[in-house]
């Protein structure tokens, strides 16, 4: 997998290849990072990743991934906001 940065919803995705191999998260040696702050996440034995902080879904691209969490944090804000508005 090689560096790879994307823009999603106002929010900056990025997948950087580190030197050194093994980063201590993911088996390949990438950083995810979403709006410039880390990202954990881990890799199941079928090769599928998860991200830490949101493990309901898992897949083979970590930048899908990223897009699902901010969309999950995006749906979180809503309802809080909503909650806080009654």
């Amino acid at each position: 997998m090689e560096s790879e940065r994307r823009e999603y919803k106002g929010h900056r995705i990025e997948l950087l290849m580190r030197e050194g191999g093994f980063n201590g998260e993911g088996d390949e040696g990438l950083e995810l990072l979403i709006d410039d702050e880390p990202v954990r996440y881990g890799q199941l034995s079928d090769g599928l990743y998860f991200l830490r902080d949101y493990a309901y879904d898992w897949t083979d691209n970590l930048m899908d991934l990223a897009s699902r969490l901010i969309d999950y944090r995006d749906t979180v804000d809503e309802i809080r906001r909503n909650a806080e508005a009654r």
